[in-house]
């Protein structure tokens, strides 16, 4: 009798702890608010090239913005249009940031030694700026 008394406890005990597992941790989904707000630019594409002399649209290149977002966010790496483009030599190459078509779209002026940085740059939630680079040739 103690024996079989004994055992029924212990099966209870072992249901009511596999009971509090499941409900508090082990197989439970814990429901947490993840922050999925960019944490980073990712320009495409991450290399172009245009010929300067050549009749639009040969001489320009359009790059897209793609905000990266935390691991767990359901949310896509959508086209940024909040961005503010800028390259680093703007006698060769201008950007638009027009809202409109052209937004995002590198014009080659003149032929470019070195590739010149294209980038994307937008303000993070945190005060800082978040920002992406590609390369921009003029030929």
């Amino acid at each position: 009798m103690w024996c079989k008394r004994t055992f029924n406890n212990l099966t209870f005990l072992t249901a009511l702890i596999l009971l509090g597992f499941c409900t508090f941790g082990c197989g439970s989904r814990r429901i947490d608010t993840v922050n999925c707000n960019p944490t980073g630019i990712s320009v495409s594409p991450q290399n172009g090239t245009a010929n300067h002399s050549a009749l639009p649209p040969g001489n320009s290149v359009h790059f897209n913005a793609f905000g990266m977002v935390p691991t767990g966010c359901s949310t896509n790496q959508s086209n940024l249009t909040n961005v503010t483009w800028s390259v680093s030599d703007p006698a060769t190459a201008s950007i638009s940031n027009l809202n409109d078509s052209t937004f995002g779209t590198a014009t080659c002026n003149g032929a470019s030694t070195n590739p010149i940085t294209v980038t994307a740059m937008m303000p993070a939630t945190n005060g800082t700026n978040l920002s992406g680079t590609a390369t921009l040739t003029c030929n």
